[in-house]
C-alpha cells in the first residue's frame, strides 16, 4: 500500500515529531510504501510558547524529505495535497492543535480533489489542549474534510463518537538508546544515590498538574526528591512560589528545557519512578518513555493512562488532585516479586509495540477501503 503522511517530524522537536518519525518506520517495516512531507513552516512564532521548534542545533535546513507545507499559505496546502495524491493511496494526517487545523483541512480537500482514495485524521488529540470555542470549530471543519478518523485512546473516541472512530493506543517508543546505570545517571545529575528519586518530565503546562506533585513532594521525607524536566510553556512563576513556600529548593531539581533524546535515558535511569499528576488527558507519550526505560509510572487515572499501567507491577494510579492520593503512592513501597514485575513489562512492551499498532492501522485502512469500493 502506499500510504502519505503530512505532519511534522524530526528535527522539529517534541513527541508528535518522534511519534512520526516512528509511525513510518513501522509502516515501511509491514512493506508499504510510505511518502512523508513536513512543514516549511510549522507554527507561526507568535502562537509557539516555546523557545524553539527545532531539535538543538537544527534548522529547516536539516530537513531530510521535502518540506512543501506553511500553516499560513494556502497555496502549499494545496501543492501538498497534491503531492499526497501523486504518491499515495491514502493519506494520513496527525491532529493535535487546531492551529494547524486550516492547513490540514486545505490539505485533505486538495489531496481528495486530485483522486486520492482516502484521507485518514489520525487524532492525537480531541482538540487542543487548554483549547476554546474556536479551537473545536476549526477541529470540526477538518474532520469534516477527511474520510476516516483514528485515536490513540478511548477517552478521545468518546469525544468525537459523532465521527465514528477507530480505537488504536499510544505504542512504546523504541529508538532511544539503552540507560545508563542508575548510579551513573544520578552521578551526571547530582543527585544523591540513596534518595528516594521522582520524574517529572516533559513540557510543563497547567493540566499537567505539577503544581499538584509539588504539594505531594512537601508531605513526604525529606529524602524524597524531584527532578523536573522539561521546558515550561507559560510562566515558571507560580512552581517558584510552590517551592520556596514549602522549603523545597534542595528537594526539586529543575531542568526547565527541552532535554535532548540522547540525555533522556539519563532521566529516566536515575529516577525510581515517574509521575503524572496531570489534571486531564488523553494518552501520553511520557508513559510510553517511561515503560521502554521499565521505570514505574504513578500517575492520574485520566484519559487512557490506566491502558498503559498494571497496578503494583508497571505503576500505580490516583484520584486527579488529590495530593494525599499522590503523596501516600510515592512514599508505600514496591512489594511485587522482581521476577512479576519484569514479566509484566515484557507483556505490555508486545501489546503496545509499534509493529502491533502498524498492523492494526493496516488492518483498519484495508477493511475501511473494501467497504467504501
Amino acid at each position: 500500500m502506499r500510504l502519505g503522511i503530512a505532519s511534522t517530524f524530526p528535527p522539529y522537536r517534541g513527541g508528535i515529531a518522534q511519534f512520526n518519525a516512528a509511525m513510518a518506520r513501522s509502516l515501511k517495516d509491514h512493506g508499504h510504501e510510505v511518502h512523508c512531507l513536513t512543514w516549511r513552516r510549522q507554527y507561526p512564532s507568535l502562537l509557539f510558547p516555546g523557545t524553539s521548534q527545532w531539535e538543538p542545533g537544527a534548522s529547516i535546513r536539516d530537513v531530510d524529505m521535502p518540506a512543501p507545507l506553511d500553516s499560513l499559505n494556502p497555496f502549499s496546502w494545496k501543492a501538498t495535497g497534491r503531492q499526497l495524491a501523486a504518491h499515495s493511496d491514502v493519506a494520513i494526517l496527525p491532529f493535535w492543535h487546531a492551529a494547524l487545523a486550516p492547513a490540514l483541512t486545505g490539505v485533505a480537500r486538495e489531496a481528495k480533489r486530485h483522486g486520492i482514495s482516502r484521507v485518514l485524521a489520525l487524532m492525537h488529540n480531541a482538540s487542543s489542549h487548554d483549547g476554546r470555542g474556536w479551537d473545536r470549530r476549526l477541529t470540526e471543519r477538518f474532520l469534516r474534510a477527511v474520510d476516516g478518523v483514528v485515536t490513540l485512546s478511548q477517552p478521545v473516541s468518546e469525544v468525537l463518537s459523532a465521527w465514528h472512530p477507530h480505537t488504536l493506543f499510544h505504542p512504546l517508543y523504541d529508538h532511544l538508546a539503552s540507560a545508563v546505570g542508575q548510579k551513573e545517571a544520578r552521578r551526571k545529575l547530582g543527585l544523591d544515590d540513596k534518595a528516594h528519586v521522582h520524574l517529572f518530565f516533559g513540557l510543563i503546562r497547567p493540566y499537567k498538574g505539577l503544581h499538584v506533585l509539588l504539594e505531594a513532594l512537601a508531605r513526604l521525607p525529606k529524602d524524597h526528591v524531584l527532578v523536573v524536566a522539561g521546558e515550561c510553556y507559560g510562566s515558571w512563576e507560580p512552581y517558584a512560589k510552590l517551592i520556596a513556600q514549602h522549603r523545597l529548593e534542595n528537594r526539586v531539581v529543575v531542568h526547565n528545557e527541552f532535554i535532548d533524546d540522547r540525555d533522556v535515558p539519563v532521566y529516566f535511569a536515575a529516577a525510581d519512578n515517574l509521575v503524572l499528576p496531570y489534571v486531564e488527558a488523553s494518552q501520553s507519550g511520557v508513559t510510553a518513555l517511561a515503560l521502554h526505560h521499565e521505570r514505574k509510572v504513578i500517575a492520574s487515572d485520566v484519559g487512557d493512562l490506566s491502558n498503559s499501567i498494571v497496578p503494583e507491577l508497571t505503576g500505580r494510579l490516583v484520584p486527579p488532585s488529590n495530593i494525599s492520593a499522590l503523596s501516600e503512592a510515592m512514599s508505600k513501597p514496591w512489594l511485587a516479586q522482581s521476577a512479576d514485575i519484569d514479566a509484566a513489562f515484557k507483556q505490555i512492551k508486545k501489546r503496545l509495540s509499534w509493529s502491533e499498532w502498524a498492523a492494526q492501522l493496516t488492518q483498519q485502512v484495508e477493511s475501511d477501503s473494501s467497504a467504501a469500493r
